[in-house]
């Protein structure tokens, strides 16, 4: 067993000491699946199928592709970047699985309807995603005269494959049987003001730094929307897909293994309207925006020493998702603004230390049957992770970033765990 081998997600239960052996932890987690039903509503309605196909691809990478999918015969997609394609087809391409209806009954059912009839949907303990506008949750839907929104609908999904995720896992009495009403444009309080009509709503040029878990989630999301005109998304990377990338980033093909992030990546936006421009170095201190660059930045990256160097490189405002790592807090994000409160330079001193996991007894158990302790060192110190989480961190980043550009307000910090989402809080201000 490598560290680039092991499923993210799987890691919860070897971390946690759940599974005393990692074959243990790929038995349980292989077990684990979930259940998409599109009623024939979704067939016309380009925000609910932009909820299903997120849905569908973050769960099929969240669980080893074991995602049933109930849904109008032959359906052809609407949504912008898909539009003609076969829901089938899209199906095979984030590698759902054949999985029987039998086999499926078990597994928690996540219920996508653009009907907003009290009681449209039967199940009542189904998961039902929703988007409207800036506003996203789960629940019964609203009244759905929102319009369009991308980073809603994306979000709306990642919180959808999250509860599921919490009833295969146990973990929450509450997943999947409550409601919950989340605003992109106000994060921090529900009523305060009117969002702009969606379509003045455009991406401006912006540079993507980091293209794996959160940097893939942001291409994703942006792939769903129109470009400014003139408008350049840099991307900087300077990895390769590996295996474990396919089990958290939302763009990552197997065919695609050995690739570059960043070509991946350009030539998924290109395909959409973008230009793209490419840089494949290393984010550090010395690294200046040209005047003629975007001065916006969408950060994904996941290392303290690029993270405390970002307000010295020129932009204007960079916006930054963090993730939680551990097997107890990966469904945790926090999303911070530069310039804001703090200094990055400040809050990112020191190296991030990440626990050490290899005294959990599944890595112990590698070590006793002769695995290399160094090796098994590595794969312990990987970061759990899950794109439903990077999902949702996407669209609260975007929303700032575009909620900023309208005239809407400025948050500099949102803190939300998808284990509370109702916890949510925001820090008002530039």
């Amino acid at each position: 067993m490598d560290a680039d081998s092991f499923h993210r997600l799987a890691k919860v239960l070897a971390d946690s000491g759940e599974a005393v052996t990692i074959e243990a932890a790929q038995a349980k987690f292989s077990a684990y699946g979930v259940r998409i039903v599109l009623d024939q509503s979704v067939v016309d309605d380009v925000s609910a199928q932009v909820i299903a196909l997120t849905a569908i691809n973050a769960a099929s990478r969240s669980f080893l592709g074991n995602v049933y999918i109930d849904a109008p015969r032959d359906m052809v997609l609407r949504a912008p970047g898909f539009l003609g394609l076969m829901l089938g087809e899209f199906s095979a391409w984030v590698g759902v699985t054949a999985v029987s209806r039998e086999q499926a009954q078990a597994w928690p059912a996540i219920v996508i309807t653009a009907n907003t009839t009290v009681g449209a949907v039967a199940d009542d303990r189904a998961i039902q995603p929703w988007a409207d506008g800036w506003r996203y949750g789960v629940g019964p839907k609203s009244s759905g005269a929102g319009g369009f929104f991308a980073p809603a609908c994306v979000a709306a999904a990642g919180l959808a494959v999250s509860e599921a995720f919490s009833i295969l896992r146990c973990d929450n009495p509450y997943a999947g049987r409550r409601a919950v009403t989340l605003s992109l444009w106000s994060p921090s309080c529900l009523e305060n003001g009117t969002p702009p009509p969606m379509a003045g709503v455009k991406v401006p040029g912006v540079w993507l730094v980091g293209l794996g878990h959160l940097g893939q989630a942001y291409a994703w999301t942006l792939g769903f929307m129109k470009p400014e005109a003139n408008a350049t998304l840099v991307l900087q990377d300077v990895d390769i897909i590996s295996k474990s990338t396919l089990s958290t980033s939302m763009l990552s093909t197997a065919a695609e293994m050995g690739h570059r992030k960043t070509r991946v990546a350009a030539s998924w936006l290109e395909a959409r309207g973008y230009a793209t421009a490419i840089v494949e170095r290393r984010f550090d201190e010395t690294q200046r925006v040209h005047p003629t660059e975007p001065r916006l930045a969408l950060f994904g990256v996941d290392n303290a020493a690029a993270r405390r160097v970002v307000e010295g490189a020129g932009f204007s405002t960079v916006v930054d998702a963090g993730l939680g790592s551990g097997f107890r807090d990966f469904r945790a994000m926090r999303v911070r603004t530069f310039p804001g409160p703090s200094s990055a330079a400040a809050l990112w001193a020191a190296d991030t230390v990440n626990p050490d996991m290899a005294q959990a007894p599944a890595y112990q158990a590698l070590i006793a049957g002769g695995a290399d302790p160094c090796g098994v060192t590595t794969l312990a110190s990987r970061a759990v992770g899950a794109p439903f989480v990077g999902c949702v961190a996407a669209g609260y980043a975007i929303a700032e970033l575009l909620r900023r550009q309208l005239g809407g307000d400025a948050c500099s910090v949102v803190d939300l765990n998808l284990r509370d989402p109702g916890g949510l809080e925001a820090l008002l201000g530039a």
